[in-house]
């Protein structure tokens, strides 16, 4: 059973101990950039100048801090962060990651449809069906399990990278390919709840599903040309 989910709380002291900072807009931005690039693998230390607070965050603190608390006790940093940025993404990544481990049976019934659609073969009434799935796997043809997009979501989270932004350009990739294969076999709503605990403007928006596969999309465009920090 997918343990439940609990929308990101204030960081726990000893959780955050490496990653704590100010309450200043601007070192919260520059805390959870530096945060994101530490557990992805790392940032250039590029003689810019930081807060104190900012100089301490390192990768073993924050892969420490996820693997002893979750990655839950970084993820609040992230979520008001801009889609076009690697922590604006790695959240994007976190809210998929949990809407699969909290409602794998209703994933699995929206990719069982997809894999029906698949499958017809050219019964007129399924034409529009087809073009539909046609136009969400057009730069993914294959639609990965949600069992495999949790896997590769689940190690991106934990810091299991090869310490570098495009790596994450495969897993950017197929999960924007997946949401939006889920959005051609049903509704493209991700969470229709205000007061669900994953209701983010992220994910409350009107066609969510396709909305954020083109944040992924557009952020793995990024990565991949280096420019995704």
């Amino acid at each position: 059973m997918a343990r439940q989910f609990h929308r990101p709380a204030r960081l726990d002291p000893e959780a955050a101990e490496n990653i704590e900072g100010g309450v200043d807009t601007a070192v919260t931005s520059e805390l959870a950039h530096r945060a994101a690039q530490a557990l992805v693998g790392g940032f250039p230390e590029d003689g810019l100048e930081t807060d104190a607070s900012v100089e301490r965050i390192t990768r073993p603190g924050v892969v420490a801090a996820v693997a002893g608390h979750g990655v839950d006790a970084v993820a609040e940093l992230w979520a008001n962060s801009p889609a076009t940025t690697l922590p604006g993404t790695l959240w994007r990544l976190f809210l998929v990651r949990e809407w699969i481990r909290r409602d794998p049976d209703l994933v699995e019934r929206r990719y069982a449809t997809v894999i029906d659609l698949a499958a017809i073969e050219s019964e007129p009434e399924a034409a529009a069906a087809h073009a539909r799935l046609d136009a969400a796997l057009a730069d993914a043809r294959r639609v990965p399990s949600p069992e495999r997009v949790r896997a590769a979501l689940d190690g991106v989270l934990a810091g299991r990278t090869d310490g570098s932004v495009p790596a994450l350009v495969p897993v950017l990739t197929a999960t924007a390919g997946f949401l939006r294969a889920l959005a051609a076999g049903s509704d493209p709503t991700w969470i229709d709840d205000d007061a669900d605990e994953l209701a983010h403007r992220v994910t409350r928006r009107d066609s969510a599903l396709l909305a954020t596969a083109d944040e992924l999309a557009e952020a793995a465009r990024r990565a991949g040309a280096g420019l995704l920090d």
